[in-house]
Order: structure tokens, then C-alpha cells, then sequence
């Protein structure tokens, strides 16, 4: 990894502008809410910007036409949190633990082209946590949307 002082809201904006079009013709909105003043990360901005890119894409994957995702940023004392959140089909709550399993998948009967391979999201915690950080997924349950956030230590 090639770790610098990165900007947070330089990470947001770019995921945000590279998944725009998507969002669009699929008729899902995407806002982002970043804090003024956050404290800059070590980061390798290219591997965060891949995890920010697979959480993105997977809330737009996983959020209807006429849906919402909204990435907000935030800072917690010593870190920088990251969430996405969506208006989305939600998780149910027996699978929230499994998540970051290497080939997990909800939806057993998906195809790999819908659905994935089942490894984004264990290569995004590889990579968060490569970082000294953290990642995690909420949901209130089906239909109810989700939130994965990501926390990264402030360079100090």
C-alpha cells in the first residue's frame, strides 16, 4: 500500500462522481453529507476508493428505481466515519454476521452475474482493516435498507 494524507471528502466526491451516471439511469438518488473540517487519513486512496466504490455500487445494486443512497462523513475523536446508506431491499439480521465471509452470498439461487461473486466485501474489510480501521453493516431488516460504515484512525 502507498499510504499518504488523504482528504476524506476528496475519497467521497470521487466515488460519487465515478458511479453518477449509474445512479442516474437506474433513477437512484445519491447525495453525500461530509462534515466540514474533517481530519485527513493515512490512507492508500486508491484501495479506499475501491471500498468506497463496492459499497456505493453494492447500495446502488441493492436499492430499487425511485430509492436513495446517501454517503455521509463524519468525525468520531480519533477516527473518520464513512457510512453508506440506502433505502434498499435490507438484510436480514440471521445473515449481518456473515457478511464479510469470503464467498457469502444472501441469495444463494443468484447468479454470479447479478449477484456478485461474494468476495467485495471481504477484500473491503481486508482493506479497511489493512489500514487500521474498521467496517460494518447495520439493517433494520428486509425492505428496510442498510448502512455499512467504514471507521479510519485521523493521521495524527
Amino acid at each position: 500500500m502507498e499510504l499518504q494524507l488523504s482528504d476524506v471528502t476528496d475519497l467521497v466526491i470521487t466515488a460519487v462522481n465515478r458511479l453518477a451516471f449509474q445512479f442516474e439511469d437506474k433513477g437512484v438518488a445519491l447525495q453525500s453529507d461530509i462534515s466540514h473540517s474533517l481530519t485527513s487519513v493515512l490512507a492508500d486512496e486508491d484501495r479506499i476508493g475501491q471500498v468506497l466504490l463496492n459499497l456505493v455500487g453494492n447500495a446502488l445494486q441493492y436499492t430499487p428505481s425511485g430509492g436513495r443512497v446517501q454517503i455521509e462523513a463524519t468525525q468520531f475523536d480519533d477516527e473518520i466515519r464513512i457510512a453508506v446508506i440506502d433505502d434498499g431491499m435490507g438484510i436480514p439480521a440471521e445473515h449481518l454476521e456473515h457478511l464479510f465471509t469470503r464467498f457469502y452470498r444472501i441469495d444463494k439461487s443468484r447468479s454470479r452475474v447479478g449477484g456478485g461473486s461474494g468476495i467485495g466485501l471481504t477484500i473491503a474489510k481486508y482493506l479497511v482493516e489493512a489500514h487500521g480501521g474498521r467496517i460494518r453493516a447495520e439493517s433494520p431488516g428486509p425492505e428496510l435498507g442498510s448502512t455499512f460504515t467504514i471507521s479510519l484512525p485521523i493521521a495524527m
